[in-house]
């Protein structure tokens, strides 16, 4: 069972993340590496009908050890919804890379899905061994336009210092950087393994998203799965499992 663990992010808030460590011994091992998942925004470690759940699950069948967490302002972390942006979470993901070197961890997996696909690319230590990418969300202004940029909506966010986007509290400062962002850089200096599993229907984050990757990443492998029915977090059973397949053998190849 995985055990909770909480880390200090700022000078006061923790993350609350969830830590699976099924062979207690396998840490001393040199090829020893820890899968850490990372959710999007909004979401939590328990995002889409619990993913990363399902993942850790079939993570420990093979003695692979792996860390889900809250960024703050999210699920069970401090923080406040609307005070969430690109900065805090690119800290509080390091935080957590800092957290699992101290516990001995020398290499590490990434699992992001949505915009926490961009944060991870941004903040990913030299010590990765690869990336598995679920639904990238990697074209952030364009996920700006489409959410918020109407006179209507610019004018009510901006008067009550956040955004409401299906029932979740989208802070200014969050908005302002998505319309700013720019994540090719951070593709062109991958060197890293890729692995993208992504649904061909997807209207949250459209597949042609994917066009920044086949365009920029410098990565020595990239592999793309798309599943032409699939919907965005790929909820449907025969898909989870085929996903489960392709990134354990992903992982094994690669580590």
């Amino acid at each position: 069972m995985a055990k909770p663990i909480q880390i200090l992010a700022g000078e006061s808030q923790y993350i609350q993340g969830l830590f699976s460590r099924p062979d207690e011994e396998a840490l001393d091992r040199a090829d020893q590496f820890l899968i850490i998942m990372v959710h999007g925004f909004p979401g939590n470690k328990d995002t889409h009908e619990n993913v990363f759940q399902s993942l850790e699950d079939v993570a420990a069948a093979k003695n692979y050890h792996s860390f889900r967490f809250d960024f703050r302002g999210c699920g069970e972390s401090d923080g406040r919804e609307e005070d969430f942006t690109l900065d805090s979470a690119s800290e509080d993901l390091r935080n957590v890379i800092d957290w699992a070197k101290d516990q001995g961890y020398k290499r590490f997996v990434f699992v992001c899905e949505g915009l926490g696909v961009p944060i991870t690319f941004m903040n990913a230590p030299e010590q990765t061994l690869c990336f598995i990418t679920l639904w990238p969300m990697l074209d952030m202004k364009r996920i700006a336009v489409k959410n918020f940029k109407s006179d209507d909506i610019e004018k009510e966010w901006k008067k009550a210092g956040y955004a409401i986007l299906n029932e979740h509290r989208i802070g200014i400062s969050f908005i302002e950087q998505l319309q700013e962002a720019e994540i090719t850089g951070a593709v062109k200096d991958l060197n890293k393994p890729i692995l993208v599993m992504h649904g061909a229907q997807d209207e949250v984050s459209p597949i042609d998203q994917l066009d920044i990757i086949r365009a920029h990443a410098n990565a020595r492998r990239v592999e793309i799965t798309s599943f032409q029915d699939g919907t965005h977090g790929l909820p449907q059973l025969n898909h989870r499992k085929t996903m489960f397949y392709h990134i354990l053998q992903f992982i094994e190849k690669y580590t």
